[in-house]
């Protein structure tokens, strides 16, 4: 499955002491990541209080990217208007009305209408479905470990609220400035695509700045990382 970073939601104005709080209790200092969960499950923990307590209280990445929200946006609207027509065509159904689909589509936040930015990573595994737009395919620091070292590298692992991503990004961004001055590669922080050669050192340094970069954005607006691995 490899490592995605997702970013947490960040605690309401008045609730940092309670958010804080319920991170530790959860566990978010080590992993939520899929295996952890199924542990948990099989031990039969219930955690469902503390989730639910946990969601009353945050402000989540959708909301922080202001979103438009399907029901409460007419460009939201409008765009699941357009992707029911799209199914439709591809493939045809009498099952479900476009009134049906638009009851369905109620609440859902349209990433896709947000205005790109160093939120939404260009390192990501979101078009294979299983992630939001906003999520950073950590797998990729692989590649860069020889650059920014074992114990910085390890810290990619393990879920942290706002602080600790800021740190994290700071580390990452330290380490690509100092290879920088050996490669001589400044330009790479600032071109938008990814295609280079696999491994090369610009490779390497693209997904480091991106990687810093997505710490950066995040952890400025308060949201904390998510390690799932």
């Amino acid at each position: 499955m490899g490592l995605d970073w997702n970013p947490l939601g960040k605690p309401k104005r008045g609730y940092e002491e309670e958010f804080a709080l319920i991170f530790q209790q959860l566990g978010e200092s080590s992993n939520w990541g899929w295996l952890e969960k199924r542990r948990r499950r099989r031990e039969g923990r219930d955690r469902e209080g503390l989730h639910k307590r946990w969601d009353e209280i945050q402000i989540t990445p959708h909301e922080t990217l202001g979103a438009p929200l399907v029901g409460a946006s007419a460009e939201a609207d409008a765009w699941a208007r357009e992707r029911y027509k799209e199914l439709q065509s591809s493939e045809p159904s009498e099952a479900e009305s476009e009134s049906e689909f638009m009851q369905k589509s109620q609440g859902l936040y349209v990433l896709a209408l947000v205005p790109p930015c160093d939120g939404f990573p260009y390192y990501s595994n979101w078009t294979m479905g299983y992630v939001e737009r906003f999520s950073f395919r950590g797998e990729f620091l692989r590649e860069c470990e020889d650059i920014i070292g074992a114990e910085t590298f390890s810290k990619c692992y393990v879920s942290c609220l706002a602080a600790g991503l800021a740190t994290l990004g700071q580390e990452l961004r330290a380490c690509a400035t100092s290879y920088v001055r050996d490669t001589h590669l400044e330009h790479i922080e600032f071109v938008a695509g990814g295609d280079f050669e696999e491994k090369s050192p610009a490779s390497k340094l693209h997904i480091l700045y991106s990687a810093a970069r997505w710490c950066e954005y995040w952890s400025s607006r308060g949201h904390g990382l998510e390690a799932d691995w």
